[in-house]
């Protein structure tokens, strides 16, 4: 007599990541972000585990999603399974040594797209067969999962199993439109900075960020806010205010003026890969390449 097929048995293993992603972002739409696909794939994929499973596994509501008690149940054991895919591909994912493939690299918005990207035409015209995906934002990758392979960090990574090099340092300068100077000059003092308008970005935070982030909860003129490191600079160099950027911003935004305060705001920058994935060959060439950018870009950029 045959055995019949198990109505919980797992049909597609990749149904872990997506039930993952969904329980950790709160929301199909977040979690459709992270994966890099579409919201109703997310809930196909899902629906099809709830249906496979004969269990709900989130409840809907009109602020997102709420996971049931099977959810919570099931995330121990799907927790195992992903960390199981994610040791197998770190440490066979690139054993024969090919360089073809892609290397995901994670960097800061600004930092990514001022400084890194135009900079990696010259690895990609010396290695036409890797594919670099450059991973922009400040929320941090998980390296251990291979959501990246290199990631340019602020700040001395304490996480187990990486492999770090500090590579310079981010110094914070602020700084002003010329239409704003004109009309309400420059602040020369602390005090003289309550009298004038500023710009946020609530992607500036951090332990070495805590100045700025303490000035702005202080001050009363505070005219707008994003989350967008391009809207922000847009924000600046519109004249709605004074903000805080990478004191390399004047190599990129030269029409921009630095405002003569020193808040004494700097964060070491670290580039960080992890120990099963340093040596595949594809990222082992990744990683030199742009250790040699840091090098050579030391004195202007990062000192």
């Amino acid at each position: 007599m045959q055995n019949r097929k198990r109505r919980n048995g797992l049909r597609n293993w990749d149904d872990v990541r997506f039930f993952m992603a969904v329980y950790q972002a709160g929301s199909f739409a977040k979690a459709a972000d992270r994966l890099k696909t579409d919201q109703s794939t997310v809930g196909r994929r899902i629906q099809g585990l709830e249906d496979h499973l004969g269990a709900k596994l989130f409840d809907r509501h009109g602020k997102g999603i709420r996971p049931t008690p099977t959810a919570r149940g099931l995330l121990d054991y799907a927790t195992e399974i992903n960390d199981a895919v994610a040791n197998i591909e770190r440490r066979f994912g690139g054993i024969d040594g090919e360089v073809a493939g892609v290397v995901r690299v994670a960097a800061t918005e600004g930092l990514a797209a001022a400084w890194l990207t135009p900079r990696l035409a010259g690895l990609q015209i010396a290695h036409p067969e890797i594919l670099i995906e450059v991973i922009a934002g400040n929320e941090r990758v998980d390296l251990s999962t291979r959501q990246a392979d290199l990631a340019i960090r602020l700040g001395r990574p304490t996480e187990p199993k990486l492999v770090a090099q500090r590579v310079g340092m981010m110094r914070f300068a602020m700084f002003a439109a010329q239409s704003y100077v004109g009309r309400f000059g420059l602040p020369e003092t602390l005090e003289a900075l309550q009298a004038h308008r500023l710009v946020d970005h609530n992607g500036l935070g951090g332990a070495a960020l805590r100045v700025w982030r303490d000035l702005v909860a202080e001050h009363d003129a505070v005219v707008y806010r994003t989350n967008s490191s391009v809207a922000y600079q847009y924000a600046i160099q519109a004249g709605y205010g004074l903000g805080l950027m990478p004191a390399y911003s004047r190599q990129v935004f030269p029409d921009l003026t630095a405002v003569p305060l020193d808040l004494e705001i700097a964060s070491e920058i670290w580039l960080v890969s992890h120990e099963d994935t340093n040596n595949i060959r594809r990222t082992r060439i990744v990683i030199d390449y742009v250790r040699e950018l840091f090098q050579r870009d030391h004195a202007e950029w990062f000192a």
